[in-house]
């Protein structure tokens, strides 16, 4: 039976359909690229910012490119026009994390050391460009497949920081800072320990990190990665704890990957810059790309969703299962 889910941390509904469920044809898998790609080493097609690491098979193991279509880098923001139409010139910072030198790696396959120096060098990124001056938002988001809207098949990451808010960031803002005052207690923390009581939308979990299928998931097999301690920004994540971030996060895309053919699929780091706030908890979003949105999710204004949380969870954890029987 169809039923309503209100989102826990913004104003969205959605509608949980599985009499539909997913069709064959929403299945889609991201096909392996060339061996090369114009992010590859030696290649002259974007312009290097930083790079690090390099050994004799490679001048690099992780580098910062300019983006290709950059037209934000090194502009002033001035917001012009009455209430109801502001506008301004394109301002802001954005750039490529080009992950690995290897076009056909993938996250999920990459040696656990090598993607624990990946998720430091997205915190360092973050905290460098959240620090600039008049940025109000820091975005991180790894598009996988061209379904996902990828540019490249190469393993890289986008950060773009800008002087106006993000919408989906916001609204969790402002649902944290509405439970904080009436509650005196931080929303994502209050789900946290809820969900791991009661453990039905729990993927994995380990001493620093949870990954749950959310309540009012907005596609199927969304899945969120959260710290346990609180923290609203991952620029001051610790370091010792990037090891554990790296264990989550790649069971997660591996039992996605196992469980669903290698799906296309969105990532989004949820953070805010500058001081530390108490209503606000920074976070992973990994969006499988199974289904698409149509005129009635647009004109209605919430999402459909054939697949429950509480399905999901558990169709992963026994995709988790298996590979650790296979390993």
């Amino acid at each position: 039976m169809p039923v309503f889910r209100k989102d826990t941390f913004g104003r969205a509904w959605v509608l949980l359909s599985p009499e539909r469920g997913l069709l064959a044809s929403d299945f889609g898998s991201v096909a392996e690229g060339p061996e090369r790609s114009p992010l590859s080493p030696g290649s002259d097609a974007v312009r290097e910012v930083a790079a690090f690491g390099g050994d004799s098979g490679s001048p690099w193991t992780m580098r910062v490119v300019e983006h290709p279509h950059d037209s934000f880098t090194g502009r002033a923001f001035a917001e012009e026009g009455d209430s109801l139409f502001r506008h301004g010139p394109s301002a802001g910072y954005q750039e490529l994390i080009v992950e690995h030198p290897e076009a056909r790696q993938t996250l999920d396959r990459m040696p656990r050391s090598h993607v624990v120096d990946v998720l430091r060098l997205y915190r360092d990124r973050i905290a460098l460009h959240g620090d600039r001056p008049g940025v109000r938002h820091v975005q991180l988001t790894r598009n996988v497949g061209r379904a996902a809207g990828a540019l490249y098949d190469h393993p890289h990451a986008h950060l773009l920081a800008l002087p106006v808010p993000n919408r989906w960031l916001e609204e969790e803002i402002e649902a944290g800072r509405q439970h904080h005052e009436e509650h005196g207690s931080c929303l994502f923390c209050d789900v946290l320990e809820r969900e791991l009581e009661a453990r039905e939308r729990v993927v994995t979990a380990n001493e620093e990190f949870v990954a749950l299928a959310p309540f009012a998931a907005k596609t199927p097999f969304e899945t969120w990665v959260l710290p346990r301690r609180h923290g609203s920004s991952y620029a001051d994540v610790a370091a010792n704890h990037l090891p554990m971030l790296a264990d989550i996060l790649q069971g997660v895309l591996r039992a996605l990957n196992y469980a669903l053919d290698r799906p296309p699929y969105n990532m989004a780091l949820h953070t805010v810059p500058g001081a530390e706030r108490a209503h606000f908890h920074w976070h992973i979003e990994v969006l499988p790309r199974l289904t698409t949105q149509a005129g009635y999710d647009w004109g209605a204004g919430f999402f459909v969703n054939p697949t429950p949380p509480e399905d999901a969870a558990r169709f992963l954890r026994e995709a988790l299962a298996l590979q650790e029987v296979a390993l």
